[in-house]
């Protein structure tokens, strides 16, 4: 068993078409996972095109929460908006050495074998849980994250994994109204800033902020 998170930058479609994305936001989506990956070496972590994948298994999932509240404070610190799905289940990441061995110094070739049902319903949460750049949870990962850390779970039709000590909370919702006030009155685009919005308002509301020793990076 494991939890098993699938995060996705918001309006990336709409940001290639425009001619907004560039290899800067790619860079800057990676880096922060890949800076978790070398700071967790219990957790796994896999990253392709604007799509994160994070899994740790039940021993290990205080240091889940520590990645990705690392990865959702670099994240909003570069104004990358991202929504996550969080599950539980099963995952399997396929590592066969020989065949890795074989091909290793294939400088074109890049691989990251991976599947599981906690990782198929942790995609679906993401795609179908509503808008905003939110991490939302499935009733089993919120019951299990709530062991770990209480505050860590907002309670909403669907359950939202509270990543944020109280001083970066309260940052993050004057950002996300900065947001809301200049983006277009209709459209994807104002629904997701909304919900933010809406969000951090009530993460702040019902102090559900995590104790400094889940903020890597604590802000000065």
């Amino acid at each position: 068993m494991a939890l098993v998170g699938f995060f996705d930058i918001l309006g990336t479609k709409a940001a290639i078409t425009s001619g907004r994305f560039s290899d800067l936001i790619s860079l800057d989506f990676a880096g922060p996972a890949s800076i978790a990956a070398k700071l967790f070496p219990a957790i796994r972590v896999s990253i392709f095109s604007d799509s994160v994948i994070v899994s740790a298994e039940s021993g290990s999932y205080p240091d889940f929460v520590k990645a990705v509240s690392l990865m959702y404070g670099q994240w909003w610190a570069d104004f990358i908006l991202v929504r996550g799905g969080i599950a539980e289940g099963e995952i399997r990441w396929v590592d066969h050495e020989p065949v890795d061995a074989e091909f290793r110094s294939c400088r074109n070739l890049s691989c990251s074998r991976v599947y599981g049902d906690g990782l198929v319903s942790a995609y679906e949460t993401e795609q179908r849980s509503g808008p905003g750049a939110i991490p939302y949870l499935t009733e089993m990962a919120a019951g299990s994250l709530s062991e770990v850390e209480e505050n860590s779970v907002l309670q909403g039709v669907t359950p939202m994994f509270c990543w944020a000590s109280q001083k970066r909370a309260e940052l993050m919702l004057k950002y996300a109204s900065l947001n809301s006030d200049h983006e277009a009155q209709k459209g994807n685009g104002r629904r997701h800033a909304l919900a933010t919005r809406s969000y951090w308002e009530q993460v702040i509301e019902k102090k559900k902020f995590l104790p400094n020793e889940f903020d890597i990076m604590p802000m000065a």
